[in-house]
C-alpha cells in the first residue's frame, strides 16, 4: 500500500497475478471504505481473469485538489508499470464519491489538463488502454445538500461509534471549507463535472443507480447520463428501485437480478 498522498492504493491480492491478467480494473472507492467492502467487486473481476488496482481516497482529497492529484499520480504510476509489461483493456470504476476523491484527477492527468510525474508517452499508454468507465451510485455532487448528506452518513455499514465520530469530523470540515473558501469549492465543483463530461472519449460508460438512493439521487445520475449521450458517448444506464447506496452491483449479483 502507498498511504499519505491523499489516500491509499494497492493491487488486490485476490486478483489475477501480474502480467497474466486479461484486463485491469481500477476501483475508486468511497471515503473511509476498507478492503472487506471492496472484496466482492474484486472477486467479480478476478473471476473474469482481471487484475484490480484499488484506490481509497481520504476525506481531504475531496476538498484539496492537490491531494487528489497526488493520489491520482500514484495510481497512474502503478498502471504504467503494469501496462508496460502487457498492455491490456483497462476500466475505470467509481463507487459513490470515488469519482471526486481521485478518478476525475486521473482523467485530467491523462488529458494533460494538470501536471503530473509521468511522461506523455506513459500517459498515452494508459489512455490508449482504457476501454470504458463504470459508475455505481456515482457521481455524487459535493457542494449541494446532497453532498453534505454524503459526508455525514456512511456509504455502507452500521452506525458504529467510529462512524459517528468520522461523520462529525466530515461535517465540521465540510462546513469550514464552505465558509472559508466558497468560491474555491464552487470552482472545484464546476471543474469536477466538466472533467467527467470531457471523459466521453474514454470508451462506453456503464452506470448503476437506484431510485431510493438519497445520497446519489437518481435524477442527478440520470441527468449525467443524458449529458454524456448528448456528447456522443455510448451509455448504458441500469436503474433499480430498491438498491442501497454503493452496493448496487453486489446486491444484484447476490440476488441473481444482474
Amino acid at each position: 500500500m502507498w498511504p499519505g498522498c491523499g489516500g491509499r492504493f494497492y493491487w488486490a491480492p485476490e486478483s489475477a497475478p501480474p502480467g497474466q491478467a486479461r484486463g485491469v480494473a481500477v476501483l475508486f472507492a468511497w471515503v473511509w471504505s476498507d478492503e472487506a467492502q471492496l472484496r466482492p467487486f474484486v472477486e467479480l473481476y478476478s473471476s473474469l481473469g482481471w487484475r484490480c488496482l484499488v484506490c481509497h481516497p481520504d476525506l481531504v482529497a475531496l476538498y484539496l485538489s492537490e491531494k487528489a492529484t497526488s493520489l491520482a499520480t500514484g495510481v497512474i504510476s502503478e498502471l504504467v508499470k503494469e501496462l508496460r509489461v502487457k498492455p491490456v483493456p483497462t476500466v475505470l470504476a467509481s463507487f459513490s464519491g470515488g469519482s471526486k476523491g481521485c478518478m476525475y484527477k486521473v482523467i485530467q492527468l491523462l488529458a494533460g489538463i494538470c501536471e503530473g510525474d509521468a511522461t506523455m508517452k506513459d500517459y498515452r499508454l494508459v489512455r490508449n488502454c482504457i476501454c470504458g468507465q463504470i459508475y455505481d451510485s456515482s457521481p455524487v455532487d459535493f457542494v449541494s445538500d446532497v453532498g453534505t448528506q454524503f459526508l455525514q452518513k456512511p456509504a455502507v455499514g452500521n452506525l458504529s461509534q467510529s462512524t459517528i465520530l468520522r461523520s462529525w469530523m466530515a461535517k465540521v470540515l465540510a462546513s469550514g471549507m464552505d465558509t472559508l473558501f466558497p468560491s474555491r469549492i464552487e470552482a472545484q465543483r464546476a471543474e469536477y463535472w466538466h472533467t467527467l463530461y470531457s471523459a466521453a472519449g474514454l470508451g462506453p460508460v456503464l452506470i448503476f443507480c437506484s431510485e431510493d438512493d438519497n445520497l446519489a439521487p437518481c435524477h442527478i445520475i440520470c441527468g449525467f447520463a443524458r449529458r454524456l449521450i448528448e456528447l456522443g458517448t455510448d451509455v448504458k444506464l441500469m436503474k433499480w428501485s430498491d438498491s442501497q447506496h454503493a452496493i448496487t452491483i453486489h446486491m444484484k449479483l447476490n440476488t441473481g437480478k444482474l
